[in-house]
């Protein structure tokens, strides 16, 4: 059996669909399993053992050239389009739902057609089935699309596998900045919208008083353009056990790094997604965005929602509602997760 599966558009969607990919190949264990998804996110898929083909296409690349570069534009689509269509698939699902993957959709030689949406009058016939229920969570909408073809649906919980490589550099990392091996706290201040980033000062605030205070290490993780705005911000003098590991890591190395941490604290953002399928727990912060739609799942994470704010999933919001939760009650959670690892027996 040949089954096609299209998720390609944010690194934290992609990751979503991990536990997904891995029940369709535990549904058709003999099957062959082609995955199109985003050149950006490939490294989320890179040595997953459920997956056989990765077919990239960067979306936000058509998105940026097709002005400037119609005629090379053009070319990078019809490749991606003739990528889809060189083979038959039995199955096909879109788990995005958006008209850039439809459209792949629409494209693909398939016997049945899956998708999470109410795409309607679109040429796909008889084959299409839809599903759509934008009230559930993020990972249980996609489960209903599954479920549509009649699959065994009963743990899709995300998955990451960061890859032997990875390992040795985290295990030099650790040695340097953890050589006590105390417990490590990741705290990731950025998120991909400015509504959903709680002030910078207060994260390292958390970062300044739990390095000095709850005898931890702390890293704080950000991508290298954000390395200066991290240096200029931190006091002049830092805890030794205060680390600034912006731009340092690879996204693999990231996730690793994360996978071993005892804590993470971020916003809703791809970082708390990573450290939901390495198992690692999370204070996240939320207020334009649904926690019940795309927040950490399990008993082991904590929500702290900003008060009397109702989400309104603007990326540019400005009412600055995060600004609402104090480091109080931030610092209470997350030495409050310390306490509780500490009194654990594993």
């Amino acid at each position: 059996m040949n089954i096609l599966v299209i998720k390609q558009t944010s690194l934290g969607d992609v990751l979503h669909s991990t536990g997904h990919i891995r029940t369709i190949k535990q549904n058709f264990p003999n099957c062959r399993l082609t995955l199109l998804t985003a050149a950006s996110s490939a490294d989320i898929y890179r040595h997953n053992p459920w997956v056989d083909q990765l077919i990239l296409f960067e979306s936000y690349r058509v998105k940026r050239e097709w002005r400037r570069r119609p005629l090379s534009t053009a070319r990078y689509l019809a490749t991606a389009f003739a990528a889809v269509r060189a083979q038959y698939f039995d199955l096909a699902f879109d788990l995005q739902g958006l008209a850039k993957s439809a459209l792949f959709l629409y494209a693909a030689r398939a016997g049945k057609k899956y998708v999470k949406g109410n795409w309607r009058g679109f040429g796909f016939g008889a084959r299409l089935v839809r599903f759509r229920n934008p009230a559930l969570h993020a990972i249980a909408e996609m489960d209903g699309v599954l479920r549509c073809a009649q699959l065994s649906v009963d743990d899709t919980t995300m998955e990451f596998f960061s890859g032997s490589a990875a390992q040795p550099s985290i295990d030099g990392l650790l040695a340097q900045i953890n050589p006590r091996q105390l417990p490590l706290l990741v705290l990731s201040p950025f998120t991909r919208w400015r509504s959903k980033d709680w002030p910078l000062q207060n994260y390292l605030e958390i970062a300044v008083r739990l390095a000095s205070e709850a005898d931890v290490v702390v890293a704080l993780t950000a991508a290298a353009e954000l390395r200066p705005r991290l240096a200029e911000a931190l006091p002049p003098n830092c805890p030794a056990q205060l680390h600034n590991l912006a731009g340092n890591l690879s996204l693999l190395q990231f996730a690793e790094l994360v996978g071993r941490a005892n804590l993470l604290l971020s916003g809703d953002s791809f970082p708390m997604h990573v450290a939901c399928a390495k198992n690692t727990p999370v204070v996240a912060l939320f207020a334009p965005t649904d926690e019940a739609k795309t927040g950490p799942l399990g008993a082991q994470h904590q929500v702290l929602r900003a008060p009397h704010c109702q989400p309104c999933d603007r990326p540019n919001c400005r009412r600055d509602c995060l600004s609402q939760i104090s480091t109080a009650t931030v610092f209470g959670a997350l030495t409050a997760r310390l306490a509780a690892l500490r009194e654990s027996p594993d």
